[in-house]
């Protein structure tokens, strides 16, 4: 934890800072990150830092935390992202998703191929299985066979104090990017799977329509093949209307998210889709893909349509410009939809599992 910023990054810091507030007295707790720099994002004096000598996942996993877990007597180990360590301490692993089953363009083939084979490995010999939907949870069930009594739905959530609507404030953090115009927003890595593509071609279909009124902004880092993306805006004459703006932290996004016309979710697969939450928490209506866990999590508060359908889209998009009530209504229903969700509720029930297992 602490070196890459990202929607499964963000889980773990958010869940462990809940943890550290709310644990038993005889509850003990180590974080370990590569060279602690888990330490200066969740620096609490309850929780014990371990620093991991090597940035290597392989390495960590095969080499330090079965020595850590052995040294420290640990009775649980909880591993994100897939990768169990073959050690015989009890074990929790984190599985975010399978999107390298359901799209596998979206990843380079020897990433597959380490995703294919670690992460059978981690749920069938985990002790129990934490996930972030009941879309996922349902998947997992269903390609390896788990038992449903040995996975548990650990949501993600918002910090509320972060992602809420910014007012003036937004068009400031706005202005400092650079622009100056109404626009949409998308929020994410760029790579096959988010298909950011469809969205490109949906908004130069709105602008052959007339509807000149809005820029698009593209706000998360450069993905597997996102160099194709780029080549399609310049094909459709869009270089001064589309804006990528790079990852960016919570304050920021917190602002884009304020400012923004609408957030578009246009991904053929997702997990949980944590931007429409953040989104939703600042007052932003939300159009998104009808895939996967995206319905579940939107929660009857956004506009939905095929991710494969430009068109449609498009028609989203300008009936989320055209319609003022609408526009009001999915700010409404979005910020009541994000009180389903929360980080203590979540930690809660991850505290569980641990003293279950």
């Amino acid at each position: 934890m602490g070196v890459r910023e990202g929607g499964n990054e963000r889980h773990f810091e958010s869940i462990i800072r809940c943890l550290a507030v709310a644990a038993r007295p005889e509850d003990e707790y180590f974080v370990f990150s590569y060279r602690g720099a888990a330490r200066q994002r969740v620096p609490n004096g309850r929780l014990t830092h371990v620093p991991l000598r090597r940035r290597s996942v392989v390495w960590q996993r095969a080499v330090e935390l079965p020595r850590y877990s052995r040294r420290l007597g640990l009775d649980v180990l909880h591993v994100p992202f897939n990768f169990l360590p073959a050690f015989r301490c009890r074990k929790i692993v984190t599985i975010h998703d399978l999107s390298f089953l359901h799209v596998p363009e979206a990843h380079a083939p020897l990433e597959r191929a380490r995703l294919l084979l670690l992460t059978r490995f981690a749920a069938q010999r985990a002790d129990h299985v934490l996930t972030v939907s009941e879309f996922a949870m349902a998947d997992i069930i269903d390609r390896y066979g788990v038992d449903a009594g040995r996975i548990t739905v650990t949501p993600n959530a918002v910090d509320r104090d972060v992602f809420r609507p910014l007012g003036d404030a937004a068009r400031e953090i706005v202005r400092r990017l650079g622009l100056d115009a109404e626009y949409f927003l998308f929020v994410g890595e760029l790579q096959p799977r988010k298909n950011a593509r469809v969205l490109v071609e949906a908004y130069a279909r709105l602008r052959a329509r007339g509807r000149r009124d809005h820029h698009l902004v593209l706000a998360g880092r450069l993905g597997w093949s996102s160099g194709k993306l780029f080549r399609l805006v310049r094909d459709r004459e869009l270089d001064g209307f589309v804006h990528h703006v790079g990852e960016m932290g919570p304050d920021g996004l917190a602002g884009l998210y304020s400012a923004a016309t609408a957030l578009v979710v246009p991904s053929l697969y997702e997990s949980f889709g944590l931007p429409v939450l953040e989104a939703m928490s600042c007052g932003c209506p939300v159009v998104s893909s009808n895939a996967a866990a995206l319905p579940e999590v939107c929660g009857g508060a956004a506009l939905l349509c095929d991710p494969r359908d430009p068109d449609a889209l498009a028609d989203q998009l300008e009936r989320v410009v055209d319609d003022a009530a609408l526009r009001h209504d999915l700010i409404r229903r979005g910020l009541a939809n994000c009180d389903r969700y929360s980080w203590e509720r979540t930690a809660a029930i991850a505290a569980g599992v641990y003293h279950a297992a």
